[in-house]
């Protein structure tokens, strides 16, 4: 591919490179028939100016760096969708990347990041400190984390601003229909909590809260990981367990449990009622309508956003924001 350069641009209006920058910057005094011609030129030639150059003259690139997990996932594609909408409609650009819930490929994200120049980063951490987290601090770079936190907090990573979810309400209101519809015991499958502070908070709130409510004895929770191919086993111990309510804590494994129940003819909201954090499309376009603990993630790809701005326009310091989870019935949880 061949790049057209300001030269180019001269060469073909006649006149000096000095002049077309100029002209292109509205720097200096040029007649109306000099600024024709680069506006020609630059047309004809297609020319488009090297944001790189720009950046050199400017303190602002109008450049944010956008990391999220998994683009796969429905729910950080939603996620990152409104965050992008938002900047744009700010007048910024995102250079999005993910990290495929590696903190290998995070942290090789954020050093190609921190080697160009950007105004700032909104990040989905990995939920553990590392160097490149380290060395962003140190860079003073606006910086904000969503939906999860890092642990521990120190370092200068304890002044970092988190826009997450509460997951309190919509646990609690999940129980609530849960012994509304006659069950007597509850399942929790919590995903990989050992990377991610955010899914460890949930499985928290949900031990404290379903065992007030149903008794310790009648509470079981398991845990996957990232890489899990499968959750027949997870499925088969709380079946055997007599658990025939479960609450998926994070929403990939709950596709694999619906992929189980299928595959061994298990009928979702009567052999098992099922009820999952994230209300991602898919859920929604399910026969039967999952029932689903919504983060709201597209107030948290908002508020992230405008949170940001403010701090990257007018240097403010900017507080964690907390947005309450809701629960949100339909017919995936049928009585027991």
């Amino acid at each position: 591919m061949t790049y057209i350069t300001i030269r180019d641009v001269a060469q073909r209006a006649g006149i000096s490179v000095s002049t077309v920058s100029r002209a292109l910057n509205n720097n200096g005094r040029i007649s109306l028939n000099t600024k024709a011609k680069v506006e020609r030129a630059v047309a004809e030639l297609g020319y488009i100016p090297d944001s790189r150059a720009q950046a050199m003259r400017s303190s602002r690139t109008k450049t944010v760096g956008l990391l999220v997990p998994d683009i796969r996932n429905a729910y950080f594609a939603e996620l990152a969708y409104t965050v992008q909408d938002s900047l744009f409609d700010a007048g910024y650009c995102a250079f999005i990347g993910t990290s495929s819930e590696s903190a290998a490929r995070q942290d090789s994200f954020l050093a190609s990041i921190l080697s160009q120049r950007i105004d700032g980063a909104i990040i989905v951490p990995q939920g553990e400190v590392t160097e490149a987290l380290e060395k962003l601090i140190e860079q003073h770079l606006p910086l904000m984390f969503m939906d999860r936190h890092v642990e521990p907090q120190s370092g200068g990573l304890e002044n970092v601003p988190v826009v997450d979810s509460d997951p309190t309400n919509g646990i609690c209101d999940a129980l609530k229909d849960i012994k509304r519809h006659g069950f007597l015991s509850v399942g929790y499958i919590s995903g990989p909590i050992v990377a991610s502070p955010s899914l460890q908070e949930r499985e928290q709130v949900f031990r404290n809260v379903a065992s007030k409510m149903f008794g310790e004895n009648n509470v079981f929770v398991e845990s996957t990981g990232f890489d899990q191919s499968s959750c027949v086993n997870v499925v088969n111990r709380m079946r055997n367990s007599g658990v025939k309510a479960l609450i998926v804590g994070y929403s990939p494994d709950a596709l694999r449990v619906m992929n189980v129940m299928a595959r061994e003819g298990l009928v979702i909201g009567k052999d098992m009622s099922l009820i999952s954090f994230d209300d991602v499309e898919v859920f929604r376009l399910a026969t039967p309508h999952i029932s689903v603990i919504s983060q709201q993630v597209q107030i948290i790809g908002r508020t992230s956003a405008e949170l940001f701005l403010d701090m990257l326009e007018n240097n403010s310091e900017v507080k964690s924001h907390r947005v309450e989870t809701v629960y949100i019935p339909r017919e995936s949880l049928g009585n027991a």
